[in-house]
């Protein structure tokens, strides 16, 4: 009579070459409670850190656009010389000399505390969550957001060049008095609290995607040691 199936790999290295060959099992998905607390955590401390990178970015470039500008002016000089870069550089000067680096500083140092902020929220509502490693998820997924927040504004620009002339609209109507400004801040505050909504929504996902990616994998399921009456009964089988 034959080798029955169930006499056939009973030795350790039959075990352990069947462990290896077995696919592992799949991840099982976050609790709902761990998933909301991450779309949370990108919601508020993730728009923060969104939020804060604008005013960085912001504060640089007005810092560095009028060097910009000198080096550019200077540039078109050597080619069309009606161009006069003492002009700019005057320009330039006096711009430095006024409040413009205090303002541009300011935004940088005010966009470095909310990011600071936004990150010890996140890290700190994941953390209270249980989930794991919450630093480098905050990292991964404020990455993430970025990138879709600048692919967001390349497509948006063409609609943030109109705040410009409603900026320089609502100015002309405030010192007239007139409705005109009133309408202009409205629309202002509108057009901020809409970047607040779109920065808080693109954290919400990327933090909830990241948090989906870097969930746990299943724990190992041990083999059961063969009881006393197995080993008995594989004893007594014919072969």
């Amino acid at each position: 009579m034959g080798t029955p199936a169930s006499s056939v790999g009973h030795s350790p290295e039959a075990e352990r070459a069947y462990r290896a060959s077995i696919a592992p099992p799949p991840r099982p998905p976050l609790p709902p409670e761990q998933l909301e607390r991450a779309r949370f955590a990108g919601g508020v401390g993730g728009a923060m850190l969104l939020l804060g990178a604008d005013l960085v970015g912001l504060g640089v470039l007005l810092l560095l656009l009028p060097l910009v500008l000198d080096s550019v002016v200077r540039r078109l000089a050597d080619v069309l010389p009606e161009v006069e870069p003492g002009v700019v550089a005057d320009g330039v000067a006096q711009l430095y000399a006024g409040p413009w680096p205090w303002v541009a500083a300011l935004l940088v140092v005010a966009g470095i505390a909310l990011a600071a902020g936004g990150g010890l929220v996140s890290v700190r509502v994941l953390r209270a969550a249980g989930l794991a490693h919450p630093v480098r998820l905050t990292l991964a997924a404020f990455a993430l957001a970025l990138a879709g927040r600048i692919v967001l504004n390349i497509f948006t620009a063409p609609f943030s060049s109109l705040l410009s002339p409603l900026l320089e609209r609502g100015i002309a109507g405030l010192a007239e008095g007139g409705l005109v400004a009133v309408g202009t801040v409205v629309g202002l505050l509108i057009a901020c609290a809409m970047n607040v909504a779109i920065a808080s929504a693109t954290a919400m996902l990327a933090w909830w995607f990241v948090a989906h990616r870097m969930r746990p994998p299943a724990p190992e399921v041990e083999p059961e040691e063969p009881s006393w009456s197995s080993l008995l009964r594989h004893h007594h089988q014919p072969h």
